[in-house]
């Protein structure tokens, strides 16, 4: 009789242990609506900061490129013969609004003409001394550079210029930046009056060199 008082008494004391141990999670009451959605808050706030920090990073490092980084932009500026494209004169100008351009090489490559008559020339590279040397241009500064005569007799002997390309390489420098090289593609194109003029394209618009 005794042993079995002891035993219930012992498994009285383990239940009463394990209710202890449990009845503080079941005790303790949900988190609240408003104490709930403050932690939501306070979640969404922290997540817009970090949002807020990447964004401001992100304009400061366009802010930077866009300030410093060296552009020279090339423009058609005056015809001088309204059949020859060739006899184009462009407008080189330096984008950028506090740094000089030094040593500013603008290569004419006249890569592919084809005329009314026939007559086609193609150019697979740049050809010597068809350039022109600008020593500096300031910030907002411009200068004008043609095309070397190369290509002559344009609409007398060849006919009129059906199809062109023409590609004016600028290479140049600025103060804390690697020298830069960029290519400037156009193509050809007639008006209503028979004259022809250069528009702007891109190099994935020419036509291959070879076929």
């Amino acid at each position: 009789m005794g042993k079995k008082k002891r035993r219930r008494k012992k498994e009285e004391a383990q239940l009463r242990k394990k209710i202890n141990a449990t009845e503080p999670s079941i005790l303790q009451p949900p988190p609240s609506p408003p104490r709930r959605a403050f932690q939501l808050f306070r979640q969404t706030v922290s997540w817009t900061k970090v949002g807020l920090g990447v964004l401001g990073a992100v304009l400061t490092a366009l802010t930077y490129y866009g300030t410093f980084h060296p552009h020279v932009s090339v423009e058609p500026f005056l015809t001088l013969d309204p059949v020859n494209p060739y006899k184009t004169q462009f407008s080189v100008k330096n984008e950028n609004s506090i740094f000089d351009v030094r040593d500013v090489e603008c290569v004419c490559w006249p890569r592919r003409m084809e005329s009314g008559n026939g007559f086609s020339i193609v150019s697979p590279g740049l050809l010597p001394n068809v350039g022109h040397t600008i020593p500096t241009l300031v910030p907002g500064g411009s200068s004008v550079v043609d095309c070397p005569p190369v290509i002559g007799g344009l609409g007398t002997y060849s006919g009129n210029v059906d199809f062109a390309e023409l590609e004016i390489v600028v290479s140049y420098k600025q103060s804390w930046w690697p020298i830069t090289t960029t290519r400037y593609p156009f193509k050809a194109m007639q008006d209503a009056n028979k004259a022809v003029h250069w528009v702007h394209t891109t190099p994935a618009e020419e036509k291959p060199i070879l076929p």
